[in-house]
């Protein structure tokens, strides 16, 4: 009887021994997995944030410039950001607005 028992209990630990491995295998390729996406979706944040970076260092140098303008080219250049981002018009002037939103 103890002969029966030992093979027998050899194969249950070699089953437990393989649920294991498998279970383990199956996290870590999980894990990769996650950590893939996770890497892809920060990456594609980075390329956002630097997009707006660039975005940021042409508003500057175009303030920089602002700044080295005389009066009058200083004059025309608020006037074309108060027309083109505050949508501010002149005194009289009539402004037609496109409904259709193209």
């Amino acid at each position: 009887m103890k002969k029966k028992k030992r093979p027998e209990k050899k194969r249950i630990i070699n089953v437990a021994m393989s649920l294991v491995l498998i279970i383990f295998a199956f996290y870590a390729v999980f894990t990769l997995v996650n950590q893939q996406v996770e890497i892809s979706e920060r990456k594609e944040q980075l390329k956002e944030l630097n997009d707006e970076i660039v975005i940021q260092e042409v508003k500057n140098d175009e303030i920089k410039q602002v700044y080295e303008l005389e009066d009058a080219e200083n004059d025309a250049y608020i006037e074309r950001v108060a027309r083109e981002e505050f949508d501010y018009s002149k005194q009289g002037e009539r402004v037609f607005i496109n409904i259709a939103g193209d």
